[in-house]
């Protein structure tokens, strides 16, 4: 008995690793097929779908079935979000390498934009774990992943530092970034973040809304 319930934890850990890898090629297949740049959004929102739905114990989805139906779904909103994101990040990134602390005020300024920029890097890993969780208007996900990553900061550590970690695993073993790379990152992020919801969610003791206000995090789920 103790040998058979080896073999299925092997079995399952195996089953694991080929779903990762799975996801992972269809992540880099439908990048492609958004042309890269309008791809990558709605891949990733797609993605993130899929990680969500294992999470909440629905092991037999049709994987491919679903990531198209959430890539087509997630495609114009998913790329209207990045396009902000990306834009927020350039600003980021080019006041950080032309500012020059020459002065005590730049070097106010430039202390500044470092806090930001830390903010806008917690706010990403709440944002395609909202998107692929609530129905929002566009401007709710940057409202509620900012609020999210500072309420629970902790979270946010902790996905930081397993996002950096995966990131020295996966420059260490560079074969496995076609298969083991952003699904393996993001269902730690998904998992993270659908936690946080569910103690949100938990501490909510009101009765269901039909049409609940957003402003209240308790939006009627996807």
């Amino acid at each position: 008995m103790e040998h058979d319930g080896s073999m299925a934890r092997v079995l399952r850990f195996c089953e694991w690793i080929m779903r990762f890898a799975y996801t992972n090629l269809l992540w880099l297949l439908f990048t492609i097929i958004g042309l890269g740049v309008f791809g990558v959004m709605p891949a990733t929102a797609a993605l993130f779908a899929v990680m969500r739905k294992w999470i909440q114990g629905q092991d037999h989805i049709p994987v491919l079935p679903t990531f198209w139906r959430e890539y087509k779904a997630e495609f114009l909103r998913s790329n209207l979000i990045g396009a902000v994101l990306v834009l927020i990040g350039l600003i980021i990134y080019i006041d950080l390498a032309f500012i020059y602390p020459s002065h005590f005020l730049l070097h106010i300024l430039r202390f500044a934009i470092m806090i930001f920029g830390f903010l806008f890097v917690s706010m990403l890993f709440y944002v395609f774990p909202l998107l692929v969780h609530f129905e929002w208007k566009k401007r709710l996900y940057f409202k509620f992943s900012l609020l999210l990553s500072v309420a629970y900061l902790q979270y946010t550590l902790v996905m930081l530092a397993l996002t950096v970690a995966l990131f020295f695993l996966l420059a260490y073993l560079p074969g496995i970034v076609p298969f083991f790379s952003v699904s393996l990152i993001s269902y730690c992020h998904m998992r993270i973040a659908y936690a946080v919801l569910v103690k949100l969610e938990q501490q909510d003791h009101e009765p269901a809304k039909k049409h609940p206000t957003p402003e209240a995090l308790h939006p009627e789920t996807r």
